[in-house]
């Protein structure tokens, strides 16, 4: 049997901290704390960046992985 795909730990990262950012985000508009609800954009935020680098890292492999063509594109 083979192992499982790893999975890049940018993306783990985005899934958490998002999980955790929507959740912190809802509890804090619903008990009117603004410091729960600021905690909760912030990890919202920290998630997107964690995805923008995850898309940079599959960009970067796919652009490495690519045959390479050369002359003009048409």
């Amino acid at each position: 049997m083979s192992d499982p795909p790893q999975r890049p730990a940018a993306l783990v990262v985005s899934v958490v901290l998002g999980i955790v950012g929507a959740v912190l985000f809802v509890v804090g508009a619903l008990l009117g704390s603004d410091a729960v609800f600021v905690a909760g954009a912030t990890a919202g935020a920290l998630s997107l960046g964690a995805a923008l680098y995850w898309r940079s890292e599959l960009i970067t492999a796919w652009r490495r992985d690519r045959p390479h063509r050369s002359g003009p594109s048409r």
